[in-house]
């Protein structure tokens, strides 16, 4: 009898069948070794598209053992989700960074290719209809940009014959896939009261890096990714914390960014959430990020570089538990983007006027010269709004 496979892994992903990392430690090399014992290296950009291609051939191989007429059919959408991916990211190098494309666009793409099994050419606006009625409209949302690329992929390679035109169109005057109108859904907004509320049941669950985070939230008025991103070393110069803020640099791009940054010496809220900081990293194996938190188990893998870096999508999830233990219940419970939304009440309450709120919240725009300069001498802009512990209600020593 033989025995179990012993499960490989690369960057916490287990490894397909037969699929073997690159003997000669190339990055985006794969080995793969077929039944007969011969090899075969390939390139794929990521180890979720390395994995399609390997179960596909893994599937190919044992359809043509037990039924060698239909081992021909190679054209699935697997295969073609795998090249595509690859693809895009040879064309398009940047997208490697960007957390949409790693964490969910290369998902959304790899979980079509397996739920469509049949040949392309046989593959019709139908079938992809009744697929994508299957999807709430929050999914239908996040994947038709990407979607409509995939599919002009195909349609530009002469794969789909059963299609005219591309379902994922945007163009009114031809057949198209609709999406779902996404419900209106008001949170209920986060008072100072209710802040300190969760902040207090944070700690009682051990998530002091969620307390950590929330009191960035509220005086910084950053968002969680931007939060979770914030590193000791490299955001923090000089008495400075700087940051260039991800939705700003993503939809304007680097030159026109907003960069923010804070003196942490004239602060005292923020010197003393950072000085927790420091504390929590030493105690999280000198994690290098501003929120860390050490798990249940330690792993890397391609979200996280070091075990106790907090994802935002963790972070959200903690605060969830956080909020559901301080007794928060409902349809519509408060979020942590609540947390911005209070920061904005609070200035305003403050006296702030509406361009400094505006610039901390990262939604002024930047003076046309400066897209001439280089990105690493573009300036920060001073951050004018800072809050007193009598302001919030508290403090995080």
């Amino acid at each position: 009898m033989a025995r179990p496979r012993k499960a490989r892994f690369y960057n916490g992903v287990e490894l397909a069948k037969n699929l073997y990392t690159d003997p000669k430690k190339r990055p985006t090399y794969w080995l793969y070794i077929r039944q007969d014992g011969s090899k075969k290296t390939f390139q794929a950009a990521t180890v979720e598209a390395a994995n399609v291609l390997a179960e596909h051939n893994n599937a190919m191989a044992a359809t043509h053992v037990s039924s060698p007429k239909k081992a021909h059919s190679k054209n699935t959408l697997a295969l073609y989700a795998a090249e595509f991916i690859a693809w895009r990211e040879q064309t398009s190098p940047d997208l490697v960074e960007k957390s949409s494309w790693k964490d969910n666009r290369v998902h959304h793409l790899i979980n079509v290719g397996k739920y469509f099994t049949k040949g392309l050419t046989s593959l019709d606006r139908n079938d992809i209809m009744i697929w994508w009625d299957t999807l709430t409209p929050y999914q239908q949302k996040a994947r038709h940009a990407e979607f409509r690329r995939f599919f002009n992929y195909l349609m530009g390679r002469d794969l789909l014959p059963k299609m005219k035109y591309n379902p994922f169109t945007t163009n009114d005057d031809r057949p198209r896939l609709y999406r779902a109108s996404i419900p209106k859904r008001k949170s209920q907004r986060l008072t100072l009261t209710s802040f300190w509320t969760v902040y207090q049941a944070a700690g009682h669950l051990g998530f002091e890096c969620l307390q950590i985070a929330m009191g960035m939230s509220l005086t910084t008025f950053m968002r969680e990714g931007d939060i979770c991103s914030l590193k000791l070393s490299d955001n923090l110069e000089d008495n400075l914390l700087k940051k260039v803020i991800g939705k700003s640099l993503a939809q304007s791009g680097e030159a026109k960014a907003s960069r923010l940054q804070w003196n942490v010496g004239s602060y005292d809220l923020l010197r003393q959430l950072l000085h927790k900081a420091r504390k929590a990293s030493l105690i999280n194996g000198a994690c290098p990020y501003v929120i860390s938190h050490t798990p249940t188990v330690k792993r890397v893998g391609k979200t996280k570089d070091h075990y106790a870096q907090v994802t935002p999508r963790r972070l959200v999830e903690m605060f969830d538990e956080s909020r559901t233990f301080a007794g928060f219940t409902g349809e519509n419970p408060p979020v942590f983007h609540g947390v911005r939304s209070l920061a904005n009440a609070i200035a305003f309450e403050a006296g702030y006027g509406r361009e400094q709120i505006q610039q901390v919240n990262a939604h002024k725009s930047i003076d046309t010269q400066l897209i001439y300069q280089d990105g690493h001498s573009l300036p920060f802009d001073d951050v004018q709004v800072e809050f007193t512990a009598s302001q919030i209600g508290g403090s995080f020593n």
